[in-house]
């Protein structure tokens, strides 16, 4: 009788440690999602909109998200046509504003988007310089270099806890829509 009730003390004491994730119904780790903006116009501009393609990668990105996360719970933009276009059928999917940020301060935004979004799916839209400098900081090494302007594929999917320590996987968003 005394064995079992010593069993079950450590069961009671230890599963929710164990389970703290779960008990707790969030994790601790953000899943920060970095995209570059889809192709633009050659319209003469700084500040040009998408061409027709890439209205069509902006949807089959949030087409991506959708299969992949059942929630997507924040979505940045800096404050471009481009960018702000790209990010816009993910947030309305999302039923979600798209925030601005500022590509200026990126170890600020880095460090807010990682403690704010603990245990969230966010989507980070930006630009071929930014996107790949960004995930670098999360991951805490140069592992991509700016991207090709004609680059538009790539979709990073970083998890991390804080600004140095994060993991990487890459997606693409070329594939069609079905």
């Amino acid at each position: 009788m005394k064995k079992v009730l010593l069993y079950l003390v450590i069961a009671i004491l230890t599963v929710p440690v164990l389970n703290a994730q779960n008990l707790i119904g969030k994790s601790d780790t953000a899943t920060l999602i970095f995209v570059r903006h889809a192709e633009k116009s050659d319209d003469g501009t700084q500040n040009p909109p998408l061409t027709r393609e890439g209205e069509e990668r902006a949807e089959r990105i949030k087409l991506f998200l959708e299969k992949s996360f059942p929630e997507v719970h924040a979505v940045y933009s800096t404050e471009y046509k481009r960018t702000e276009s790209t990010a816009l059928p993910t947030a309305k999917a999302y039923n979600l504003d798209v925030i601005s940020y500022d590509p200026r301060a990126p170890k600020v935004f880095v460090k807010k988007l990682i403690k704010e979004h603990a245990g969230e799916v966010v989507l980070i839209v930006g630009h071929s310089n930014t996107t790949p400098f960004l995930v670098n900081m999360v991951l805490g090494e140069d592992k991509f270099q700016q991207l090709d302007e004609s680059d538009y594929d790539e979709i990073f999917i970083v998890k991390s806890k804080e600004v140095g320590k994060g993991k990487v996987e890459v997606k693409s968003s070329a594939v069609k829509k079905d």
